[in-house]
């Protein structure tokens, strides 16, 4: 709990805005006993009634009072409600808070992408400085392909990973010569993966 309260006040003091679970507790608990009634009317096809609730909790160990949004989830067949606390410093709508919380499956998806295709772990070296700079030019190599398969693949239904774009693209046998202010990567006219680069340029 020690780490939570300072991780609070770093974010809180440098202006970052947070998302972060909260254990559920007997205040907690107490303060939304009020909302635990099961909503009427016909469940959704999701078969999962969803109520958001607001709160603002000052725990013992806390330096200020804080937001904290309260989800509750009725699934159907279950007698009780699935419930989670995140605790905020944003002033965005409950309804986007937790829109914003669950996102960040998607982001640990990107984090275990760049681990295994372009070895991010892979911080082997005795100086800190060097693995640093090791790391930064994975990340800026990331980016850029992210880039590439956000914004400028095109023709292409199926979203590409990072390991395709590499294989297919970048992974290939070319002669890359500079005229004036342009650079041109010239490939072989029977180059059996020509499509891949008209679906990313064309």
């Amino acid at each position: 709990m020690r780490f939570c309260n300072q991780l609070y006040e770093y974010c809180e003091g440098e202006r970052v805005t947070h998302f972060i679970r909260l254990p559920a507790n007997a205040v907690l608990n107490r303060l939304i006993e009020p909302y635990l009634t099961r909503p009427v009317g016909r469940p959704p096809k999701s078969g999962i009634q969803i109520r958001l609730v607001d709160l603002r909790r000052q725990a013992k160990t806390w330096d200020r009072e804080r937001r904290v949004v309260a989800k509750i989830e009725w699934h159907e067949g279950e007698l009780f409600p699935r419930i989670g606390f995140i605790v905020i410093n944003s002033k965005l709508p409950a309804g986007k808070v937790v829109k914003v919380y669950n996102g960040r499956c998607d982001v640990e998806n990107r984090i275990k992408e760049g681990k295994t295709t372009l070895r991010w772990d892979k911080t082997s070296c005795r100086r800190f400085a060097a693995n640093q700079a090791r790391l930064l030019m994975g990340v800026l190599a990331y980016n850029l392909l992210h880039m590439l398969r956000q914004f400028y693949l095109m023709g292409e239904e199926v979203k590409r990973s990072m390991e395709w774009l590499i294989k297919r693209l970048i992974k290939v046998g070319a002669k890359v010569a500079y005229h004036g202010r342009r650079w041109q990567v010239h490939v072989a006219s029977a180059f059996p993966l020509a499509r891949y680069y008209r679906a990313v340029f064309g």
